[in-house]
């Protein structure tokens, strides 16, 4: 086959949340190459090896292009039409004998806001059931309801790019190098570039954690104990600005309050942490002119899953969520 493709097509890569473009090099109604798209925001001519390769489970032998349909013993394909003629057919049927309820419908992150509001319109005007459910309530809502809380918005405060710029980076629950690639690839290089501090709070000895300043390998559950530390160190050597906590915050004295007993020995003691780690951690970040921390779902299936979501008390400082 000539290596010379006949037409380009732009689009965006499937694997993760960071969006980052590609070209598809098309020839013959088949992929033979993909490429990164130069001066783009997100990934600026990059794309990680899950990008790169996409082309690979496109044109997969294994990869299913009809719908299949057990009959008998044994699935077998069948037409479009047949396919969508028989699931309407027992949808009606089950809705006739057991009720509207007995039908639920699950929806995919990855799914665009077109596909999943269908769907919703789809089981409440045509089946008549508000049994709709997806992955972003387990996944994201305990998130998104801290981060209304905390900042206005269940979303990310700052671009990806700017991740490059930060003095120092707090990564909590995030294999960020096998999760969100060119994320991580970011932060590397801003370590290497400008020497932005990276400090990993994971139970797993992560691809992330091994290039870190600091990997605070803690037992898992012990999110919130940790984090209130830092704030404590924080705020006892005098790293906050209280200026900001004035203008910009509500409920400053309650959280002292409740931090107060949160000293590096009793945090070192729940989450199996060394003393000096955890103050070393809370003076790095605090420090950090253009901090910024970054969460992923690691936390968010937490005990303390949405009080662990908290905006730093630092001005300036940036969130990014990953999903």
């Amino acid at each position: 086959m000539n290596s010379t493709p006949t037409s380009l097509v732009q689009t965006v890569c499937p694997y993760c949340g960071c969006g980052c473009a590609m070209n598809l090099e098309i020839q013959e109604n088949k992929i033979i190459k993909i490429s990164g798209i130069k001066r783009h925001p997100v990934s600026d001519g990059f794309l990680c090896i899950k990008g790169r390769r996409a082309n690979e489970f496109v044109d997969h032998p294994d990869r299913l292009k009809r719908p299949m349909m057990r009959i008998g013993k044994k699935m077998k394909e069948v037409s479009w039409e047949t396919a969508i003629a028989h699931t309407a057919k027992e949808l009606k049927r089950i809705k006739e004998v057991y009720g509207p309820n007995s039908i639920g419908f699950l929806t995919s992150s990855k799914c665009t806001n077109e596909e999943n509001y269908l769907l919703m319109k789809f089981a409440s005007a045509v089946i008549g059931t508000n049994n709709l459910d997806s992955c972003a309530r387990l996944c994201h809502s305990t998130t998104a309801a801290a981060l209304a809380q905390n900042l206005g918005s269940g979303v990310m405060t700052n671009s990806i790019a700017e991740a490059g710029e930060s003095d120092c980076i707090l990564i909590f629950g995030s294999n960020t190098m096998s999760s969100h690639p060119l994320v991580g690839l970011k932060m590397t290089q801003a370590k290497k570039k400008r020497g932005t501090k990276i400090i990993v709070v994971d139970p797993r000895r992560t691809e992330i954690a091994k290039k870190a300043d600091i990997h605070l390998q803690l037992r898992p559950g012990t999110d919130a104990p940790l984090v209130n530390a830092m704030m404590r160190i924080i705020l006892e050597e005098g790293l906050e600005d209280m200026e900001f906590i004035k203008t910009r915050t509500k409920g400053f004295e309650y959280l002292t309050k409740i931090i107060r007993r949160f000293t590096p020995e009793y945090a070192a003691k729940i989450t199996g942490l060394e003393k000096r780690d955890i103050i070393e951690a809370g003076r790095m970040y605090g420090k950090a002119e253009r901090g910024g921390h970054l969460l992923c779902n690691g936390n968010d299936p937490a005990p303390h899953g949405s009080g662990e979501h908290c905006q730093s008390i630092q001005p300036g400082h940036a969130h990014w969520e990953l999903r």
